[in-house]
């Protein structure tokens, strides 16, 4: 093993009061843990390598920080080596296992780093004698994997091993909700209500689309929100659209009487626990077909919000949400999708270009519904959101915002 990547652990005795990160109680971990080891079993696994990385607005991290509580600052990956038996370990880039404050985030104790996470992978693997072992690898997101320089270490140092992928099945032991997790979604909520509503109250006519973006940034830090988390925000003129999407950038445009906002945040707590939500805004009366527009999105999102209670399937929603494609509009967005990091790790149901994925709701579970019709050429679009949990009998929204058509 060559210098650079000599695997460093922490040398000093560390106190993790110094360094209060939120986290959640042990009897979670402990929840946590015990899913993983019932997966396990069942899957017929000697170990899990959870891994981890910065995509897609940093939900990538999800799976790494739900059993560790460690979130990387500048990793490309990290990995939570779970084994059946024993204990797991934290893998990380190598500096960050130099810095207290870093490694006092993972409840995990074992934290070792190096510049590549790799040989962390394989020294722990070894320490285990699963030179033959089946070693499940959970990808940070259902379409994204492990390096490929990590799957070729792997199979040279152990070639007699099995490694089957998994991604999917591991996001559906998250899908029902404990309490601690169901107050985060609470709280993600709340924080996207003071942004939607920060946005109300401040933007007007002359300001530009980069104020927009700037209310958002400063509603989310000041109410205790992560950053960076997603925004997807847009103006465009009723009278001369252009797109029917949101955008992840300002681009540099005066907010004009006459504009629509497309606007959809997925604002996340401190925790890391998104709620998406978005309400319809435009600066003076719609024109007609605009107004059309916005009123099959509302019939849409009654309905398919009607529709979420125990029991629901992908048929039962798209049912809901049909009125769009009767009225001769796109569905370009899903119209109901998972709250987890990435989206698609729950149901994701309506979209033209994907598939349905098909999960029967039951309580205590969590979705984003997200009404979004578009002209057929998609130059002109309208969209509503919010995020839901699943009650015994229906379901209740995390975000308190009325949906209805706000003209300022």
């Amino acid at each position: 093993m060559s210098a650079t990547h000599t695997v460093i652990r922490y040398g000093h005795e560390l106190n993790r009061d110094d360094y209060p990160w939120p986290t959640f109680s042990p009897a979670e971990f402990t929840r946590r843990h015990d899913l993983v080891r019932g997966f396990m079993a069942e899957n017929d696994l000697d170990c899990l390598l959870v891994s981890g990385n910065c995509a897609l607005w940093e939900r990538g991290w999800a799976n790494v920080r739900w059993l560790s509580n460690f979130i990387g600052t500048m990793e490309l990956d990290a990995f939570v080596i779970f084994p059946r038996d024993g204990e797991p370990t934290l893998a990380i880039l190598g500096l960050n296992a130099r810095l207290p404050d870093r490694i006092a985030r993972s409840v995990i104790p074992d934290v070792r780093g190096a510049l590549n996470t790799s040989p962390i992978v394989l020294e722990r693997l070894r320490e285990l004698r699963l030179e033959t072992g089946r070693i499940g690898i959970v990808r940070p997101a259902p379409w994204i994997s492990i390096s490929q320089d990590h799957h070729a270490a792997l199979r040279e140092a152990f070639p007699r091993a099995q490694f089957p992928e998994y991604s999917d099945e591991f996001w559906r032991l998250r899908l029902v909700l404990s309490d601690e997790e169901l107050d985060c979604l609470d709280e993600a909520g709340r924080i996207g209500d003071c942004a939607v509503q920060a946005i109300m109250d401040g933007l007007r006519p002359g300001m530009r689309e980069t104020d927009l973006f700037r209310i958002v940034y400063d509603t989310f830090a000041r109410e205790g929100g992560e950053i960076p988390t997603m925004v997807l925000a847009a103006a465009e003129s009723m009278f001369r659209p252009v797109s029917g999407f949101q955008r992840p950038r300002p681009i540099d445009r005066t907010i004009e009487v006459g504009d629509v906002l497309l606007l959809e945040l997925g604002a996340r707590e401190r925790h890391g626990y998104e709620a998406q939500t978005g309400k319809p805004i435009i600066f003076g009366p719609p024109t007609d077909e605009y107004a059309d527009l916005f009123d099959v999105m509302f019939t849409a999102y009654q309905r398919v919000v009607a529709a979420l209670r125990p029991g629901c399937t992908a048929r039962d929603l798209r049912e809901a949400g049909q009125v769009i494609l009767d009225r001769g509009y796109q569905i370009v967005a899903p119209l109901v999708h998972g709250v987890f990091n990435p989206i698609d790790a729950g149901p994701f149901v309506g979209t033209s270009h994907r598939p349905d994925k098909d999960v029967r709701l039951e309580p205590n579970m969590a979705c984003c519904v997200e009404i979004h019709p578009c002209t057929p050429d998609v130059r002109k679009g309208v969209f509503i959101g919010d995020t839901f949990v699943i009650t015994a009998d229906g379901s209740r929204s995390v975000n308190k915002l009325p949906p209805v058509l706000t003209q300022l």
